[in-house]
């Protein structure tokens, strides 16, 4: 841990960081090119025919995670603070690998709430809804940029 500031602390600063950040990014920059956003569950509701309960519970599964998400991203940088003092201090080589291992687990921890957060998601649609979305999810991945 960086010293003189409890882990807490850092972890409510990384998170304030991140957050005005990814705020920040939303704002339209003059000159730069737009692209279109990339369409979500939510922008094929009619289209899929969700239900609200079905709407409620998919929103409730991504706020989880993305506040799970967030959290690990804020230890994430954390990690990656302290790495870089030890190698900048010629720090013990088993804290350098303690702390590698430690961004790798939570990187892995990272992609399997994404993993289980869309298998939450698919369960909250019926099989029609599910096969639906998923060719929505393919001509998507073929032409990200066409509006359907």
């Amino acid at each position: 841990m960086i010293k003189g500031y409890p882990t807490s602390a850092l972890v409510a600063l990384v998170l304030m960081i991140l957050t005005s950040w990814s705020h920040a990014q939303t704002f339209n920059q003059p000159g730069a090119e737009q692209t279109k956003p990339i369409k979500t569950i939510f922008d094929f509701k009619a289209e899929l025919k969700l239900a609200d309960k079905q709407e409620k519970e998919i929103r409730q599964a991504l706020a989880d995670l993305n506040r799970e998400l967030q959290l690990k991203r804020a230890k994430l940088t954390i990690l990656s603070i302290e790495l870089e003092d030890l190698v900048k201090k010629e720090g013990d080589l088993e804290q350098i690998k303690k702390n590698l291992m430690d961004q790798a687990n939570l990187q892995a921890s990272m992609s399997y709430d994404d993993f289980a957060a869309s298998r939450k998601i698919n369960k909250v649609l019926s099989a029609d809804q599910l096969a639906k979305w998923r060719d929505i999810q393919v001509s998507q991945k073929e032409n990200p940029r066409q509006a359907k």
